[in-house]
């Protein structure tokens, strides 16, 4: 005797399936980071998690470039510096500008010293160094944000117009750098938090402005490894990573 054919799941096995994927999907993420990912995938879980692994994959993209030119950043700061700096090593010498009081006025009129949180990262990473003191190894346990954050404009005058501009082609305006550094620096702390990249919420966190930004700075700061990652390529490896994997919903960068 011949065996029926089989029906098709019902709607509501359907339902139970998908009821039963976002649970444990919530369990792993949460519902709070799963909440935007369902929203733009109007509610399809299975959508969602496509989205979500697109996400890790865009960001290791992203760090990658970042990688890179972090390395280059803190290396050229370090040689710029070692050819002005006269004394002990600059992350090493307490009279250097970058570890010396520096005292400005707060919005609300207090004094404050902004060179206290570069000392406390240098102390740290001192301290996460096999030899805290071989600069070598300083200038490698320092995150990304120590870098960035030596352009501002509260050590405009202590640190950049003596020193630091010297890593960037004359003309180089400060304010302009500072805040693509500060941009490519939060991008990068939102890939290492596993964060959403996509649909941001403000233009500066927009990781396809980043990884442009990046490479911009590569070329100014070493064009033969910028030549060597890079070539004459017209689009920016997150350009390219989109192009052959689209995104499995309407995103924006």
């Amino acid at each position: 005797m011949l065996e029926e054919p089989k029906s098709n799941p019902s709607s509501q096995s359907k339902e139970d399936e998908a009821g039963a994927t976002r649970a444990w999907a919530e369990r792993w993420l949460s519902q709070k980071r799963l909440a935007p990912y369902l929203a733009v995938c109007e509610g399809d879980v299975e959508r969602a998690l496509d989205l979500y692994e697109w996400n890790i994959s865009l960001g290791q993209v992203l760090m990658r470039d970042i990688a890179h030119f972090e390395v280059a950043l803190r290396n050229a700061y370090d040689r710029v510096m070692g050819e002005r700096w006269r004394g002990a090593h600059w992350l090493l010498d307490d009279r250097s500008p970058v570890l010396c009081p520096i005292v400005r006025m707060s919005k609300n009129g207090n004094p404050r010293d902004v060179n206290l949180v570069n000392r406390r990262a240098v102390a740290q990473a001192r301290r996460n160094a096999h030899d805290k003191d071989d600069p070598n190894q300083v200038v490698a346990n320092l995150m990304l944000g120590f870098w960035a954050h030596l352009t501002d404009r509260s050590r405009e005058r202590d640190l950049w117009i003596p020193y630091l501009n010297a890593a960037w082609p004359k003309g180089t305006n400060r304010n302009d750098l500072n805040n693509a550094l500060a941009a490519i620096n939060r991008v990068r702390n939102r890939v290492a938090h596993n964060e959403r990249l996509f649909d941001p919420l403000m233009e500066a966190l927009s990781p396809a402005r980043a990884d442009a930004s990046i490479i911009r700075a590569l070329w100014v700061l070493c064009p033969e490894a910028a030549e060597r990652l890079y070539g004459d390529c017209d689009k920016t490896p997150v350009e390219l990573f989109c192009g052959e994997h689209p995104a499995p919903a309407n995103v924006r960068l």
